[in-house]
């Protein structure tokens, strides 16, 4: 140690001795040694488990680091930027959000001219992340400005294409899918490091001025879609119904259908064998059939035999008096 302070106390003599003509102490060198050790310690940093450091060497990138405790050249050699990689951040377009919770309308930002020429009040918010920390430091200036920026280019775009009735009824999931489309893409041309989490529309209205009368339109196309709706329910179930009740009948029909045909061709065919009997002993046929007749009518019918040739006393109905009986 003695041999080191006494090289170091000649070297920094001769240079002071040629600066100032004169020599130097042990104290000025240990000052120096101790200035020179806090200056490289100052090099010591550690990243936080959700940030990552983008080490600058004499202002240019030099190196992405992860979490963890590292060393550096120490300023002015490097600097250290530390970005946190996994804050869902908010960007507010045609409107802002103080810490109170008090919400202040920019009507420069938020009114815009649909396809139609109508104007609409539109307010987006943009949620993000930083996916990228070392194009977010470097590749353009004020990133989230440049996103705030971009993200109301996006919206008037899509506005711009956007017919207002659609607009106010039906299309806003898909006028979110196509701002934030158009916004990614944008970021991604200009590479700015940052990805998109979500895009959501907050206020979809006219101007103060015409509001009352556009929310009676509205009104009137929800309940417009609500009854077509309503008529496409009613539709789908009657419909499958009567079309089952159309092939009931359809099916009845075609039973009936056999039906009457089998039995036209059983009394045909009767028909036919009855006449081939007829054309062999007509008289015994037709005494059949006249026989046949007589059983089918009698057969219907209350009737009491007498027999012409047999003295009986006079017959006493017993049962029409019966049936008298009960009706009275």
């Amino acid at each position: 140690m003695d041999q080191i302070l006494q090289q170091l106390k000649d070297t920094f003599g001769r240079i002071f001795g040629r600066l100032g003509g004169g020599g130097i102490s042990a104290v000025v060198i240990l000052v120096l040694l101790a200035g020179i050790s806090l200056w490289l310690f100052s090099g010591v940093y550690r990243i936080q488990a959700n940030e990552q450091g983008v080490v600058r060497l004499f202002g240019a990138s030099n190196s992405v680091q992860d979490p963890g405790l590292s060393w550096r050249l120490p300023s002015p050699i490097t600097t250290l930027v530390k970005v946190d990689v996994e804050q869902i951040r908010t960007a507010e377009i045609g409107f802002r959000t103080d810490p109170q919770g008090l919400v202040t309308r920019l009507l420069d930002e938020a009114l815009m001219l649909t396809t139609d020429n109508s104007i609409v009040e539109a307010q987006l918010v943009i949620q993000y992340r930083i996916g990228d920390p070392e194009a977010f430091v470097y590749n353009v200036t004020n990133p989230e400005d440049v996103l705030h920026t971009t993200g109301e280019v996006a919206l008037r775009s899509m506005v711009g294409r956007t017919n207002l009735d659609d607009f106010l009824t039906v299309g806003r999931a898909s006028a979110e899918l196509e701002t934030r489309a158009f916004l990614e893409e944008l970021l991604d041309v200009y590479g700015t490091g940052i990805v998109l989490t979500d895009v959501k529309l907050q206020t979809v209205d006219p101007p103060d001025q015409v509001k009352d009368a556009f929310q009676e339109v509205v009104r009137a196309l929800e309940d417009e879609t609500r009854l077509e709706n309503e008529g496409k329910a009613y539709a789908a179930d009657r419909i499958p119904r009567a079309q089952g009740q159309v092939q009931v009948l359809i099916q009845a029909a075609a039973g009936f259908h056999r039906q009457q045909v089998e039995r036209a061709t059983g009394e045909a065919n009767r028909f036919l064998a009855l006449l081939e009997e007829y054309r062999l002993a007509p008289q015994v046929t037709r005494e059949r059939l006249y026989l046949e007749t007589l059983e089918g009518v009698l057969g219907t019918v209350d009737k009491t035999l007498i027999d012409s040739n047999v003295n009986v006393l006079p017959l006493l109905d017993l049962a029409i008096l019966a049936g008298l009986d009960e009706g009275y």
